[in-house]
């Protein structure tokens, strides 16, 4: 450091001298040394600002850049947007092998694009899904229902509506591992997942998603419109000191404060 500052006080040394001899020349010179005068007061005056100013410039925006990718590494984050139609769950879904865990308050437009990809993967994979929607006697279903602009006891009907969907899921997959478990079984892949439903009563936020080893959430709007235009994020795992951990822990705890619903 202490070499750097040095050859940066002589270059700033050797170019005041380039621009005052510039001066020199320029105002006592003619013709050719006129113009040598113009090149070197040139020279000496860009040498200064380069050394004074842009290199220090460039160098802090190298090394903002190279700390925030740095950051953004850390958190494990892939992807950011705001435009929800650009999630591509489908690809998400049906590459899960062992885990998939979904969390809001009742998802019915999600759970409406996505159920065939679900269903598709639970009933042919080894894969546990796990799905917590707001409960029904939640205290937070009035001020939802007021803040979505329903009419009263409409958003408990939305999450009974869905309840519904999930059992009849696992009625079905229940009816394939009987069948499956007979001789004379017609199932040529006997393989299938578990099926878990929860209520639970926290505050409902942001909806979480997780896809084996990715996490999709999604912000909550605080006004009335709707909207496909939601801020959202995509961690993958990266270890303990990522967000793909926060949010894994932050479902483990909602399974462990929900109430189970028998499918």
């Amino acid at each position: 450091m202490l070499l750097n500052n040095k050859f940066k006080g002589k270059s700033i040394v050797l170019a005041l001298i380039c621009a005052i001899v510039g001066i020199l020349f320029m105002w006592r010179g003619n013709g050719v040394l006129q113009n040598i005068g113009s090149v070197l007061l040139i020279s000496g005056i860009y040498t200064i600002l380069d050394n004074m100013f842009l290199k220090e410039s460039l160098v802090e925006l190298v090394v903002k850049k190279v700390k925030l990718d740095k950051e953004i590494d850390d958190t494990g984050l892939i992807q950011i947007d705001s435009t929800l139609t650009n999630i591509d769950y489908k690809s998400y879904i049906e590459g899960s092998n062992k885990n998939i865990d979904i969390v809001h308050n009742y998802g019915r437009t999600w759970t409406t694009n996505n159920f065939d990809f679900i269903k598709n993967v639970i009933m042919n994979k080894e894969c546990k899904v796990r799905v917590a929607l707001l409960n029904p006697e939640s205290c937070f279903v009035q001020a939802l229902e007021e803040h979505y602009g329903y009419t009263e006891g409409q958003l408990k009907e939305l999450i009974k509506e869905a309840t519904e969907k999930w059992k009849a899921l696992g009625r079905e997959l229940a009816k394939k591992k009987e069948n499956c478990r007979k001789r004379n079984s017609t199932y040529k892949n006997k393989k299938c997942g578990n099926l878990e439903l929860y209520y639970f009563n926290g505050q409902p936020t942001d909806s979480i998603y997780r896809m084996d080893n990715k996490i999709i959430i999604v912000s909550a709007k605080n006004s009335r419109e709707k909207s496909v235009y939601l801020p959202y994020y995509i961690f993958e795992d990266n270890g303990e000191k990522g967000l793909y951990y926060t949010y894994s822990n932050e479902i483990e705890t909602i399974i462990k404060e929900a109430q189970k619903v028998e499918v």
